[in-house]
C-alpha cells in the first residue's frame, strides 16, 4: 500500500496536507464531466484545512467511536484540492465500529481520487466521482468477531455461535434447532471469499451432538450461518482479494481499481 512517503515529503501533525509536484490528469477521465459546487470550492480555496476536517467528520459517521482516526491528504496542487481532487487520501483507524463489527485496525488508501465535495459538505458523506485505486487492509480480532456473531445469533437462528481462530485453522461451534431437536454442533474448516464482498465459512469436518455427520447434512447447518460476514454495507465498494487466518485474528485485504 502506498503512503505519503512516496512523494518524497512526509506529513507531520502540523502539516496534514502534502503538496508534491504532479500532473492533475485523472486515470478515469470522469473528472472532466463533473462540476463541483462553486460555493464549496470557494470555501475550500479560502480554508485549505477544511477538507481534512470535513473528511474526519464524515469518517466518524462511518466508523463509530474509533480510538484512533488519522487522515493524511497528499495534494496535486491547491487548486485541485479546492475541487476535491487529490493524489492520495490515506485513512488509518483503530477500534472503530462498522455495523456493530469492531475493526481492530483498518486502513483505507484512495489513490488519484476525485471526492464529491458537494455531498461531503452538505450531507457529511464520503463519495467519489472517480478513483484510480482503493486499497483496504482490515484486522478483526477473534473476540470482536464473536461479539458480532452473538449479536447476529437470533437472525441466523444459531445460539451461542463461537469462532476460534488459530494460524491457518478455524473452528465454529454453537447450537441450533434441527427438525424437532435442538442440537449442538462443532465444525472445522476455513473462510472463503464469495462475490468479492462476503466471507463464508466452508466446513471440512463437522460433528453434531459429538457424532460425525455426512457432508449433505453438514450443509444444511452451515447454510444458516453463512455469510459469516457481509461487507456490502462497508462505506466503499470492496473487491476482497485475500483472507489471512492469523492467531486470534482475521486479516482481509481488498483492492479495487478504476471507478
Amino acid at each position: 500500500m502506498s503512503s505519503a512517503a512516496d512523494t518524497g515529503k512526509t506529513a507531520s501533525p502540523g502539516t496534514p496536507i502534502v503538496s508534491p509536484s504532479a500532473s492533475t490528469a485523472s486515470c478515469t477521465g470522469k473528472i472532466a464531466s463533473w462540476t463541483p459546487d462553486p460555493a464549496v470550492t470557494a470555501e475550500l480555496a479560502s480554508s485549505p484545512q477544511l477538507l481534512k476536517q470535513k473528511l474526519e467528520e464524515a469518517m466518524r459517521l462511518v466508523v463509530k467511536n474509533p480510538k484512533v482516526l488519522d487522515i493524511t491528504l497528499v495534494e496535486f496542487d491547491q487548486v485541485s484540492t479546492s475541487r476535491g481532487h487529490l493524489k492520495q487520501v490515506l485513512v488509518n483507524t483503530e477500534g472503530g465500529e462498522i455495523e456493530k463489527l469492531i475493526l481492530y485496525k483498518a486502513s483505507f488508501d484512495f489513490q488519484d481520487v476525485q471526492l464529491d465535495t458537494t455531498k461531503l459538505f452538505h450531507e457529511t458523506k464520503i463519495d467519489t466521482i472517480s478513483v484510480c485505486n482503493i486499497d483496504m487492509d482490515v484486522i478483526i480480532r477473534e473476540s470482536d468477531l464473536n461479539l458480532y456473531l452473538a449479536d447476529k445469533a437470533r437472525s441466523i437462528k444459531v445460539d451461542d455461535p463461537r469462532v476460534e481462530i488459530a494460524t491457518g485453522q478455524i473452528s465454529l461451534s454453537g447450537s441450533t434447532k434441527y427438525s424437532l431437536m435442538k442440537v449442538k454442533f462443532w465444525a472445522s474448516g476455513n473462510f472463503e471469499v464469495k462475490d468479492s464482498k462476503q466471507i463464508w465459512f466452508h466446513a471440512r469436518k463437522m460433528k453434531l451432538n459429538s457424532m460425525t455427520m455426512p457432508r449433505a447434512f453438514v450443509g444444511t447447518i452451515i447454510k444458516r450461518i453463512n455469510p459469516v460476514l457481509n461487507l456490502d454495507k462497508f462505506p466503499f465498494r470492496l473487491n476482497l482479494k485475500e483472507i489471512r487466518i492469523e492467531k486470534g485474528a482475521l486479516h482481509f485485504i481488498s483492492n479495487r481499481q478504476g471507478e
